[in-house]
């Protein structure tokens, strides 16, 4: 009690040397020795995530995972690289947000990737987009060629909703207007919602 009596307070706040470490990834690295490059360091500090305002972390997920495929070291995987990564993409109150929740991941990029994807598109925000793909409908001046662009561009804002590809061409022929759905004669909308594959022939045939 007396040793610790002795050391001055201000000593308990300097960072130590364990403390500076990085976290380590859970994938095991295979080779001795490898370098990140400092502009791919910078290309992913340009594509910075703050987690302000409406900015979405599932799109800048993807956008981070593209850049971190420019590169390929033998002997670390994917998801060490993107482990390694990660932090210089965010900034402000992402990465606050990362300091305080990197050391419960185990060094797991999945379980850092859904955490972060969780806390900064919460629950509340799933509902609202599976609302809003439910409901879709074609506006009044859009037009054939672009509707199915509004549908495809409002899944990719949010995570899997878990539903049939049949469901979705459901869904995105009820909500088009009479006109539209004229334009695909009773054989081409039965195609249409066998597969999402066949729907986007189907409308490269139609839509000039």
């Amino acid at each position: 009690m007396d040793t610790l009596n002795s050391i001055p307070i201000l000593q308990f706040s300097a960072p130590t040397e364990t403390s500076l470490v990085p976290h380590e990834s859970s994938q095991p690295i295979q080779t001795c020795s490898y370098r990140l490059s400092p502009r791919l360091i910078a290309l992913v500090q340009s594509l910075s995530f703050s987690g302000e305002g409406d900015e979405n972390p599932y799109l800048h997920i993807r956008d981070f995972e593209q850049t971190c495929d420019c590169l390929c070291i033998e002997g670390i995987s994917d998801e060490t690289l993107h482990w390694k990564l990660f932090p210089f993409s965010l900034k402000g109150k992402a990465r606050q947000w990362y300091n305080r929740a990197v050391g419960k991941q185990q060094g797991d990029w999945g379980s850092l990737h859904s955490n972060f994807c969780l806390d900064f598109y919460p629950i509340s925000q799933i509902i609202d987009l599976r609302v809003k793909v439910l409901t879709i409908k074609q506006e009044s001046k859009e037009s054939l060629a672009s509707a199915p662009n509004q549908f495809t561009t409002l899944l990719a804002s949010g995570p899997d909703l878990s539903l049939p590809a049949l469901f979705f061409n459901n869904i995105f022929t009820k909500g088009l207007s009479r006109e539209s759905r004229k334009l695909l004669d009773t054989t081409s909308i039965e195609y249409f919602c066998v597969s999402s594959e066949k729907a986007r022939l189907i409308l490269d045939q139609i839509i000039p």
